[in-house]
């Protein structure tokens, strides 16, 4: 008897005390979870290595530049001396050099004259009496893709790791390089140039490497790739696949394009008389195809979170067969719309030159025929009027004054209806033919409804590097 009453007259202090605490014990499990890191940070060894990419590409590129470093044999320069961007003789000399001329020099060679060479016996390298390639030169602009025949000015917003990075593509990695210089290349609508610096500063923007962002917010930043870049060559790999992805993009744009190109023409049925290549991803798709890019390296490639290099490798192959898979059933679907149309709707062939003459001659001929029917009608309708036997009676009309009733069989209901007037239903000997349908001389031809026009252009895209960042 005293539990219940001892329960009521619990002290309402202890109960607030209580709830107070389970709310305070519930707001904390909420705060650590809010708190904890998803993503891991990164480690002694990539923080090095990003403060490196860092100063590497805010060094402008000029003819002369010269940066050092003393080498002492650690094992994180060690594991690093086969980065392209380092001179030769590290070991001898003691020290670890990065400088401008040798890297364009190596650009010139393995990017603008051994690939494409017009004669393998002999190959004029154009190389001055002090090993510098020629500056200005045609062959920046039309064999390695940059914008001006000095291509100092194209490396403003990428510094000397763009540089680095494009050695990188044209000495260890011929397949990409070859999709975008060759001929017949899949990508070779985009310059090779400009196009890897541009990727270059995609993986920079991940990696939070540019100058409005504080050095220490970068390394405290949380991303799920950190991991991988403990091994020195995942910078490397993340060029050479971006590059290799984004030529996927210019693929695929040109295969939709094509498809509904030949879609178009077979619904409209149109023979093409002239057997010229036809270009349908030009310089002016570049910021599209970058965009593509980017969403696809950031969410599917880093996304995914690569733990090693071989990892995103793996997941690279991966995508590029899922990108492949799609663009197949993308195909599909516009050969399904296209069979789809053409059995609804069949296709109407244009006039030829004689038949668009005889037109207007055959409109004026219907014309004149329609004008003498009507005449021979109306000059009928006119004798019939005009004849002594033809009178004009009034119309049947009913009357409320006189009603007829009318009684069921089985005597219980009955209806009143009115009668009818004496009225005499004049008959004519006008001939059915002679009396136009009036259904048939009302046409109807629905509301004309205005069609939505496409657009005759597309917006351009600019297509250049931008300025170099201030100095903070």
């Amino acid at each position: 008897m005293d539990e219940p009453g001892r329960k009521r007259n619990e002290n309402p202090g202890e109960k607030a005390r209580a709830l107070a605490g389970q709310w305070a014990a519930s707001a904390g499990q909420a705060m650590q979870s809010l708190t904890v890191r998803k993503y891991t940070l990164p480690d002694k060894n990539v923080a090095s290595q990003v403060l490196m990419y860092r100063q590497l590409l805010h060094t402008k590129c000029r003819p002369g530049l010269k940066l050092s470093r003393e080498y002492q044999g650690t094992p994180a320069q060690k594991a690093v001396l086969h980065m392209p961007w380092w001179s030769k003789g590290i070991e001898e000399s003691g020290t670890m050099e990065i400088a401008y001329d040798p890297l364009i020099r190596r650009l010139w060679l393995h990017g603008a004259i051994f690939p494409i060479q017009d004669s393998p016996n002999e190959v004029d390298t154009f190389l001055d009496d002090e090993g510098n390639p020629p500056v200005p030169h045609e062959f920046w602009v039309s064999r390695l893709g940059f914008q001006q025949t000095d291509p100092v000015t194209d490396f403003r917003s990428g510094g000397v790791l763009s540089l680095a990075m494009m050695v990188w593509i044209v000495e260890s990695c011929p397949a990409v390089f070859a999709r975008y210089v060759r001929p017949d290349g899949d990508a070779s609508v985009l310059p090779f140039g400009i196009t890897s610096i541009n990727c270059t500063d995609m993986m920079a923007k991940f990696l939070m490497l540019a100058k409005a962002v504080d050095r220490m917010d970068a390394l405290l930043s949380q991303k799920p790739f950190w991991r991988m870049f403990a091994d020195p060559n995942a910078l490397l790999l993340c060029q050479e696949l971006a590059m290799d992805m984004l030529a996927d993009v210019v693929v695929e744009v040109r295969s939709i394009r094509q498809a509904e190109a030949e879609a178009l023409e077979k619904k409209d049925n149109e023979e093409t008389s002239s057997k010229d290549k036809v270009e349908y991803v030009t310089v002016f798709d570049f910021a599209h195809i970058l965009g593509v890019t980017e969403k696809r390296v950031e969410h599917d490639l880093l996304g995914a979170g690569p733990g090693t290099v071989a990892e995103l490798r793996s997941i690279h192959s991966r995508l590029k067969t899922r990108y492949k898979q799609q663009l197949s059933k993308k195909l599909e679907a516009i050969q399904k719309k296209d069979d789809g149309t053409n059995k609804q709707q069949p296709s109407i062939r244009p006039l030829s030159a004689n038949a668009a003459k005889e037109l207007p001659q055959q409109v004026l001929q219907q014309a004149t025929e329609l004008s003498s029917k009507a005449s021979a009608f109306a000059g009928k309708m006119f004798t019939k009027l005009k004849s002594p036997g033809f009178t004009l009676q009034s119309p049947i009309r009913a009357t409320s004054t006189e009603s007829e009733a009318v009684v069921f069989e089985d005597g219980k209901k009955e209806m009143q209806v009115p009668a009818l007037e004496d009225t005499t239903v004049v008959k004519t000997d006008i001939k059915e033919e002679d009396v136009m349908d009036e259904k048939s001389s009302q046409i109807d031809d629905g509301d004309w409804v205005e069609a939505e026009m496409p657009t005759t252009t597309d917006m351009v895209g600019n297509f250049s590097i931008g300025d170099d960042d201030e100095d903070l």
